[in-house]
Formats: structure tokens, C-alpha cells, sequence
């Protein structure tokens, strides 16, 4: 089979089920068994509170987009208290994590067929998202992570409504899967009317809820609480101070905030405020990049289009004044796709920053602090997020470039069907 030509079996065989099988019950007894809690109590009591009748930003605060209510309610109510919502909730992650790997296996074998690179994006993500497990199970990121991804698919399986309105219900969720919205957009309107129709369609369904749920809950307040976010400790530009702080050319804090640890002072307050210019400015024009490169010449393979995703993505996640752990899982699906075919390093650099996220967290000082080699251990995560996330924006810029006018094209392949 040619590296260039999809797979003609699309389905998965035995040995596939089994695998995923056994890549997800290491992460149900995880749910089931783990004495770590994260953010779900803060989930239970938000979801308790609106059983109970409480309206979300009127009676109580609601931190979240309003679609993230929806995933909370059914494991507050079936869970009954703290733990078994953390119990519940878990569980309700686990299937969202399978679903993902579902997608990468699914996706493999559509591609290769038996080739043993079928497995390269499941087996990333599977050793990934293990070790990524004491964030992806205790905060919400994987639902959508795995709506986002989801999309992608959709798209590229030409189920344009699908896609719409996985986007529109991630983007209600958590907001970061709007970066690839104009994405979608381009690739089709590149492929016609009715494919443009069918993608606008599905997203206006996804988010058509929101007229009525404003007349009984002013669900927009959620903003205001990201609106007065400090500069996380975590973030690009917050390490890149700590480490001026350590070395003694910037005087900030370490402080506990409501959501986060957080660096306060003049410095801080200065930097949080260049780099959410930055960071608009920078998602914007990551998104134009992967919008320019779709246009000129349309994605055929799903690692193409996972590609020109990550673009925004990366630059949505690494531009941002908060840069929570979880962040990555939003970006390991997509990277995992691009291991399809082409160059394995950027995917596997990306793969490595969100697997060694883990070690921020392996001593104390995230408390108190980071010391110095803890801020060496983020500056070097950091850096190779950024990097990969340049690699890729050059290869999208490259690839808008005008096709040549002669000889076949490598990247001009038969669709691989519905």
C-alpha cells in the first residue's frame, strides 16, 4: 500500500477490540478506585445546586460554559454524593476516552489497513493519556477534547453536519473547539454549497439551545470570572517571569487565586495584559494560517486536516495566560492523527510536553513555588509546545503556497469514501 493512498478495509478487527478493551480499564479502576478528587467536588456541588433548583450565575457561580452542566447533572444525580460522583463522573470520562481511542484505532485501519502504523495513533494516545489520567479523569477537558476530535472526523468522512454541531456542542462546553470552526468553514466551502449548508446547519443546531435557556439563565456571566483571571503560574510568559523572578529581575508572587496559583504584582499584572493581546492576536492568525492553507489546497488525509487543526489549537493553548495541566489533553488526539504519515517528530515532541506535565506536579513546591529545576522542567515543556506548534503553522503556510501546475501531486489522492 502507498503511503499516500487510504486503506480500502475499514474495519476494525478483533485484535482491535481487545486492545481497546484493555487500554481502558486500567482507567476505570483509576475512576473507581482513586483518592484524588481535583475539580470534581466543584462539579458535584454545581450540579447538586442546579438539581436542587438553583439557576447557574444567579443563585450560585458557574465558572463554565452552560453545556458543561449537561455532563455534570447525570453523575450528580446517579452518584448521590461526593464520591460516588466521583465515582460516576470518572466512569463518564473513561467512556469519552474511549471514544477517542476508538476514533484513532478506527482512523488507523482506514488508513493502513495491517500496516503496523495503524496503531501509531492509538498506541501515542493510550501511553499518553495513562500517564496524563491524573488530569484527564479529575477535570472535564476530555468531553471536549473528544468532540473537537470528533469533528475532525466527521469532516473528513464528509459528514458535515456532524461535524457542526460537534464543534458548536465542544465550543458550549469549553470554548477552545471555536478555533476550529473557520477551519471547518473553509474546507466546506471549498467542497461546495451543500457540504457549507450541511456544517452551518449542525452548528446552529448545536448552539440553538442557548435561546431559550437565556430567557431562565444569564449563562454568559461565566465570562466575567475568566475576565478577571490572573496570570497562571503555568502559562508561557507566567514561566518565562517566574524564572526572572528566581534569577532576581522581576519581583511577583506565588499566590493561591480562587481557579489557580496565580503570579501577582506590577510585573505580573503587566505581563497578564500583553499576553492576552498576544494571545488574540496569535489564535487569530494561527487560525487565518490553517484557513489559507485548507483553501488553497483542501486536506484529502485526516492527518492533513489534524495538521492544519493543531495550528489554532496549539497556538489557542500556548499564547494563553492560563495554561492548566489539562490544556494538553486538548491537543494529544490531533497530534496522535498526524502520525498517520509524514514527519514523526513534531507529534512526538508534542506527546512528550504532555506527558512530562506530570512531573510539575511530582514534588511540593507547585505549592509554595517552583524551584529551579521545576521552572526549568516548564520553561523546556513550554518551549517544545511552542516549537512543534511553529513547525506546524510553517508546513500550513508552505502548504497554502499554489500547488505546481505540472507533474501529479502527492498530496492528490482518492477520497477514501464516506
Amino acid at each position: 500500500m502507498s503511503a499516500s493512498t487510504p486503506s480500502a478495509s475499514h474495519r476494525l478487527m478483533p485484535r482491535h477490540w481487545v486492545a481497546l478493551a484493555v487500554s481502558v480499564v486500567p482507567l476505570v479502576l483509576y475512576a473507581a478506585f482513586s483518592s484524588r478528587e481535583g475539580d470534581l467536588p466543584l462539579y458535584f456541588q454545581t450540579s447538586r445546586a442546579f438539581l436542587d433548583g438553583a439557576v447557574p450565575n444567579r443563585d450560585f457561580r458557574f465558572e463554565y460554559p452552560p453545556y458543561a452542566m449537561l455532563w455534570f447533572v447525570p453523575a450528580a444525580w446517579l452518584g448521590g454524593d461526593v464520591r460516588g460522583f466521583v465515582v460516576a463522573f470518572g466512569l463518564e470520562l473513561t467512556l469519552f476516552d474511549a471514544f477517542i481511542k476508538w476514533l484513532l484505532l478506527s482512523e488507523g485501519v482506514r488508513r493502513w489497513g495491517t500496516a503496523r502504523r495503524a496503531w501509531a495513533p492509538f498506541a501515542a494516545y493510550f501511553v499518553v493519556g495513562w500517564i496524563q489520567s491524573v488530569h484527564a479523569l479529575k477535570r472535564y477537558d476530555l468531553i471536549p477534547a473528544a468532540l473537537a476530535l470528533g469533528a475532525l472526523v466527521a469532516l473528513m468522512r464528509r459528514r458535515e453536519g456532524w461535524a457542526g454541531a460537534a464543534l458548536a456542542v465542544g465550543t458550549v462546553t469549553k470554548l477552545f473547539p471555536a478555533v476550529l470552526v473557520p477551519l471547518a468553514l473553509a474546507v466546506s466551502w471549498r467542497r461546495g454549497a451543500k457540504p457549507t449548508r450541511a456544517l452551518v446547519t449542525g452548528l446552529v443546531a448545536g448552539v440553538l439551545p442557548l435561546l431559550p435557556l437565556s430567557l431562565v439563565w444569564p449563562w454568559w456571566r461565566f465570562a466575567s470570572f475568566h475576565v478577571e483571571r490572573g496570570l497562571q503560574v503555568e502559562a508561557f510568559s507566567a514561566g518565562l517571569l517566574w524564572a526572572a523572578h528566581l534569577l532576581g529581575f522581576a519581583d511577583v508572587q506565588w499566590v493561591h487565586a480562587p481557579a489557580a496559583y496565580e503570579l501577582h504584582g506590577a510585573a505580573a499584572e503587566a505581563v497578564r495584559d500583553i499576553t492576552r493581546k498576544l494571545w488574540v492576536v496569535g489564535s487569530l492568525l494561527a487560525a487565518a494560517v490553517s484557513v489559507r492553507a485548507a483553501w488553497r489546497r483542501p486536506p484529502v488525509l485526516i492527518e492533513d486536516v489534524a495538521r492544519l487543526a493543531l495550528v489554532p489549537l496549539v497556538a489557542f493553548v500556548i499564547l494563553n495566560p492560563v495554561l492548566s495541566p489539562q490544556y494538553l489533553i486538548w491537543l494529544t488526539g490531533a497530534a496522535a492523527l498526524a502520525l498517520l504519515s509524514g514527519a514523526v517528530g513534531p507529534s512526538a515532541v508534542l506527546l512528550v510536553a504532555a506527558a512530562i506535565t506530570r512531573g510539575l506536579f511530582a514534588g511540593s513546591t507547585y505549592r509554595t513555588g517552583f524551584q529551579p529545576s521545576f521552572t526549568v522542567l516548564l520553561l523546556a515543556r513550554n518551549a517544545m509546545v511552542l516549537g512543534v506548534g511553529l513547525v506546524w503553522a510553517r508546513e500550513a503556510w508552505r502548504r497554502g503556497r499554489p500547488a505546481p501546475v505540472s507533474g501529479a501531486s502527492a498530496d492528490v489522492v482518492p477520497h477514501s469514501g464516506p
